[in-house]
């Protein structure tokens, strides 16, 4: 369903309105405050804060330009190709949408959609939007937008390895053929540029990474072959960028993997340390204790017999609770289970014993696929969410806590909000690190290492909100 809602192939709007009509003026950002309307009027209401936040940028350019024609021109060219890149980043752009945003484009600006079409592709493919999503994501909307502004009929793009040629990204019927397989393999041999014709023509384009032949683009030409070139050209400058992100992004998980692994190695040495050490002592107490309690029960005075008796079993009830936390922490510091079994299992099953544990109302919503996360990102999760509830399970007197994870196209987001008491996160967090309680701040730590944002938001009565993201990478191989 398009999210531009404009019918007709006239280029007439859905209510029977006439065409765009832009008269230009020195007074003001004519054109784009036309095009801006035009797209508001039509659009669904779930998409009118992109519009407005697209606007709102393009009127910082208009200034910034100069506040003449030629920068109201510019403006008008940069809010359709926010757009455009908002909808694609969002997954709410269809074939309709983008002809609608040239014909928008083309009619604000009295220009031919012929070039609206190729300086929007231009603009939405180089859209930071765009760019920031996990680089095989972006790289499938930069050339999907080829096949709904009509000029290719299907697309592919191919990497090259050891004379090899493997398929990243296919979109269309017959994207995949042998034919289209040999010519991203001839263009890449030849570090250029390629034709095959075969009743109709296949395009490609070279895209390099850092400086070096990386991939190739092929496309099936749909109408001027010359143009589909141009297009490809801009495709392969906006590829080139991904490509080199995701070698970069690799690198950096396996430096990840290393660092993360080297971590969790010294969390379950410490847990097995406690197994083998702090928990026996803590079951060789509990056994001295009782007969302790045995020896000494006969030289009692009868009078004396209850009170003794109690402070004795109170003493053991102590210890065994001493040994359960004991052991509970060492099977918590355990990081195998975390990666190997299903993530939302994991947690659902922490937050139940949490609950158990507390008296404390406790929920968990999970949106999207938790079992695309790396995993280090898995276990910062984790970890993230394990120490939050201990801390309100400590600290904050709360009666309920809820628990969000969102997984987004370019984010995994986390929150964590309960309703008790509060407190001054500054002084809350220094006092912490006095005196070497240093949780919350762990959290955050970890957070950053993996390229992640964290944030507390708390006041003396409540609520307090804890908020972390990561950037989503491709999971382990």
């Amino acid at each position: 369903m398009a999210s531009l809602a404009r019918t007709g192939t006239g280029g007439e709007r859905a209510d029977g309105r006439p065409r765009l009509v832009v008269h230009a003026t020195r007074d003001g950002a004519v054109r784009l405050e036309s095009a801006h309307k035009s797209l508001l009027l039509d659009a669904e209401t779930r998409v009118h804060r992109y519009l407005k936040a697209a606007h709102r940028a393009a009127v910082a350019a208009y200034e910034g330009a100069g506040a003449t024609d030629a920068a109201d021109r510019l403006a008008t060219g940069i809010y359709v190709g926010a757009v455009v890149a908002t909808l694609t980043a969002e997954g709410e752009l269809d074939t309709a949408d983008a002809q609608i945003a040239v014909a928008t484009l083309a009619e604000a600006r009295g220009e031919p959609r012929e070039a609206a079409s190729f300086d929007l592709y231009r603009a939405a493919c180089s859209h930071a939007l765009v760019l920031e999503l996990p680089p095989l994501v972006a790289a499938e909307l930069q050339l999907r937008l080829l096949i709904q502004l009509g000029v290719a009929t299907e697309v592919s793009l191919w990497r090259g390895e050891g004379g090899n040629v493997e398929p990243l990204v296919v979109i269309g019927h017959g994207a995949e053929s042998r034919r289209a397989r040999a010519t991203a393999r001839a263009a890449l041999r030849r570090g250029g540029s390629l034709t095959l014709v075969g009743g109709r023509a296949l395009r490609s384009a070279l895209v390099r990474r850092f400086t070096e032949p990386a991939a190739a683009v092929v496309a099936r030409v749909n109408g001027s072959g010359t143009r589909l070139d141009a297009y490809l050209m801009v495709a392969a400058a906006a590829l080139s960028p991904v490509l080199e992100r995701e070698l970069l992004l690799e690198r950096s998980a396996e430096r990840e993997r290393l660092l993360v692994s080297a971590g969790e190695q010294r969390l379950m040495r410490i847990g097995f340390d406690l197994h083998d050490g702090a928990i026996q002592d803590v079951l060789a107490l509990g056994a001295d204790i009782t007969h302790l309690r045995d020896q000494i029960y006969p030289f009692v005075l009868d009078t004396h017999r209850e009170r003794a008796e109690g402070r004795f079993d109170d003493l053991l009830a102590r210890v065994v609770e001493l040994d359960r936390q004991l052991r509970e922490l060492s099977r918590s510091l355990e990081s195998r289970s975390i990666v190997s079994r299903p993530l939302g299992e994991i947690l659902h099953r922490e937050v139940d014993a949490f609950r158990e544990r507390s008296g404390i109302d406790a929920t968990l919503e999970i949106r999207g696929d938790p079992e695309s996360l790396t995993s280090a990102q898995r276990i910062a999760v984790y970890r993230a969410i394990q120490e939050s509830l201990s801390n309100v399970r400590e600290h904050s007197g709360a009666s309920m806590v809820e628990i969000r994870l969102r997984m987004r196209r370019s984010s995994i987001e986390v929150r964590v909000v309960d309703d008790g008491q509060g407190f001054e996160v500054g002084r809350a967090l220094a006092r912490a690190a006095q005196r070497g309680r240093l949780g919350i701040v762990g959290i955050g730590e970890r957070v950053r290492m993996l390229g992640g944002s964290f944030e507390i938001d708390s006041a003396p009565g409540g609520p307090t909100m804890l908020t972390f993201a990561l950037p989503r990478v491709q999971p382990d191989r």
